[in-house]
C-alpha cells in the first residue's frame, strides 16, 4: 500500500471519527435541551442553536465523506449500458463537473458568505458567528474537491473496459 493511500486512509478515518464526534455531541446538545425543557421547566437556551450548527456540520461534512467513499447516491443504469469508451468519457465529464461545481459553489461562494457573517454573532453562542456555521461549505467544498480528483486520476487511469460504476452498490 503506498504512501498516498495510507494519507487516504487516514484522512477518510479522520473525517469519520469528526463526523461521529459531531453526531454524539448532537445527540447530547438535543437531548439535554429535551431534559432541561421538560424536567427542569426552562430549557438551555444554547441547545437550539448549537444543535443546528452542528447538524449543518455534520451534514456537510457526511455529504464529502459519503463522495469520498462512494457511498453516495448515484443512478448508474443507462450509464452501464453504454459503451465502455462513452462510460470513461463520461465519468471524467462527471469528475470535472463535480470539481467546477465545488469549487465555484462551496468553496468561492461559500467562503463569501461564510466572510460576510462573521460578524453576526449567535445570540446564545456569544464566542461564535454565524461565519462559522457556513464555513462548513468551503471546508466540505476542499474535502469533495479532493476526492473528485482522486476520482478523476483513477478513471483516467483504469482502462474503459475496466471501468465499473462510481457508487459502490448495495448487495
Amino acid at each position: 500500500m503506498g504512501a498516498l493511500q495510507n494519507m487516504r486512509q487516514g484522512l477518510v478515518r479522520a473525517l469519520e471519527v469528526l463526523v461521529m464526534s459531531m453526531v454524539a455531541l448532537l445527540t447530547l446538545t438535543v437531548l439535554w435541551g429535551v431534559f432541561t425543557r421538560f424536567v427542569m421547566g426552562h430549557q438551555a437556551q444554547y441547545t437550539d442553536e448549537l444543535a443546528r450548527l452542528l447538524l449543518v456540520w455534520v451534514s456537510m461534512i457526511g455529504a464529502a465523506l459519503a463522495f469520498g467513499e462512494k457511498a453516495h447516491l448515484g443512478v448508474d443504469f443507462f450509464v452501464n449500458h453504454l459503451h465502455p469508451e462513452a462510460r470513461k468519457t463520461l465519468s471524467v465529464a462527471v469528475q470535472v463537473i463535480i470539481v467546477a461545481l465545488a469549487l465555484t459553489v462551496f468553496i468561492t461562494g461559500g467562503w463569501s458568505l461564510a466572510m460576510a457573517q462573521m460578524g453576526q454573532e449567535l445570540p446564545t453562542l456569544r464566542p461564535l458567528t454565524r461565519g462559522m456555521v457556513y464555513l462548513s461549505l468551503p471546508v466540505a467544498g476542499f474535502f469533495i474537491v479532493l476526492f473528485a480528483a482522486e476520482n478523476l486520476v483513477a478513471i483516467l487511469r483504469t482502462p474503459a473496459d475496466q471501468l465499473g460504476a462510481q457508487t459502490q452498490s448495495e448487495g
